[in-house]
């Protein structure tokens, strides 16, 4: 009968030492670069004095919801200039969603560029937003998700789901002057 195994221990102690050499260093082996991005403002939550929580980790910005249909919502900067926008939702599957970025205009907000996005196992995601001229330039920019309930807006299963809209409240809930209900988000994003 063999003896039991027993590990040396100056092998293990070994191998922990250099686990934590290379995590302290990373992969490279030089010192990990400490993030000194300023935290950006907090973004619109659809709750009134709630506030998302909000990250921005390089070309991204992220903001989580604490409440209401959306879980998050995180804006990428694509590599040509635009901004896609995308996240987690508690809109039923196949719901469609207009995603708009928004500058100023003589008569106020108006339409930089738009897309339109379907919601897909709890998920989605618009087309690059950039206006016509070229890319986004670095800054603060505004977006507004809009989310009609109406016979033409979205399928018959995602009304009968979201009981015309009526599963869904708070002030981002909102009647149209034609009778539907219309859910509206606007976030302010720095990127």
């Amino acid at each position: 009968m063999s003896p039991p195994f027993r590990p040396r221990r100056h092998a293990v102690t070994g191998a922990l030492l250099a686990f934590a050499a290379v995590a302290a260093t990373g992969c490279g082996g030089r010192p990990a670069a400490r993030d000194d991005t300023p935290s950006p403002p907090e973004a619109a939550s659809p709750l009134p004095g709630v506030r998302p929580d909000t990250s921005r980790d390089g070309a991204a910005f992220v903001a989580i919801y604490p409440s209401g249909p959306y879980d998050e919502l995180r804006v990428v900067r694509a590599t040509d200039g635009s901004l896609v926008i995308g996240g987690a939702t508690r809109f039923p599957d196949g719901t469609r969603i207009g995603v708009a970025l928004l500058r100023s205009g003589p008569r106020g907000a108006e339409t930089a560029a738009g897309s339109r996005a379907t919601v897909e196992l709890g998920r989605f995601m618009s087309g690059p937003l950039a206006p016509a001229g070229g890319p986004l330039p670095v800054g603060l920019h505004t977006f507004r998700l809009t989310v009609p309930f109406g016979a033409n807006d979205q399928p018959p299963e995602v009304l009968r789901a979201a009981e015309s809209g009526r599963r869904f409240e708070g002030p981002d809930l909102r009647p149209a002057p034609d009778g539907r209900l219309v859910h509206e988000t606007t976030m302010e994003v720095p990127l």
